[in-house]
């Protein structure tokens, strides 16, 4: 399946639009020239810009091709529909199963599917998952859930 680019700039815009104007209702940092909206507020004009972006080369394209066509293998709605399943799947059982073990099964299991090679999947899905805790939770201060391990969490 492919999409025009003028399809996917137009919601990243809108996207952006929604993100920018949510950001501008987080609160100040009393004493401080910036606070909470500053990040979202540069990821959502990065992101507008970006969207008006691809539009403007969607645009030029638009009659070379059709905006949507649905050919392709099979296989890619599979795919996409694992995208899917996944993010369902951790937003249901991230809370009692943990971050690390559903971000691993999520992670491995798309590698997996996606590229194969069994040991070299499951080594970066491992490697991925215990970064992006690391980040998050150490660095960000950006509590993740233990689930399961939390009995082994000093």
């Amino acid at each position: 399946m492919k999409l025009n680019d003028a399809i996917i700039g137009a919601v990243l815009v809108v996207f952006a639009l929604i993100a920018g104007l949510e950001a501008r209702s987080f609160p100040q940092v009393p004493g401080q020239n910036y606070g909470a909206a500053l990040f979202p507020l540069i990821i959502s004009v990065g992101l507008g810009v970006a969207g008006l972006l691809l539009v403007a080369s969607g645009l030029r394209r638009w009659s070379a091709a059709p905006p949507v066509d649905l050919g392709g293998a099979p296989g890619r709605f599979v795919n996409v529909g694992l995208v899917i399943a996944a993010l369902v799947f951790y937003v249901l059982v991230s809370e009692p199963l943990g971050f690390i073990p559903t971000a691993f099964v999520i992670v491995a299991g798309l590698l997996l599917r996606l590229r194969g090679r069994p040991l070299s999947s499951i080594a970066i899905a491992a490697g991925t998952v215990l970064a992006v805790h690391q980040a998050f939770n150490e660095w960000l201060l950006v509590p993740l859930p233990w689930g399961v391990l939390e009995p082994l969490v000093f």
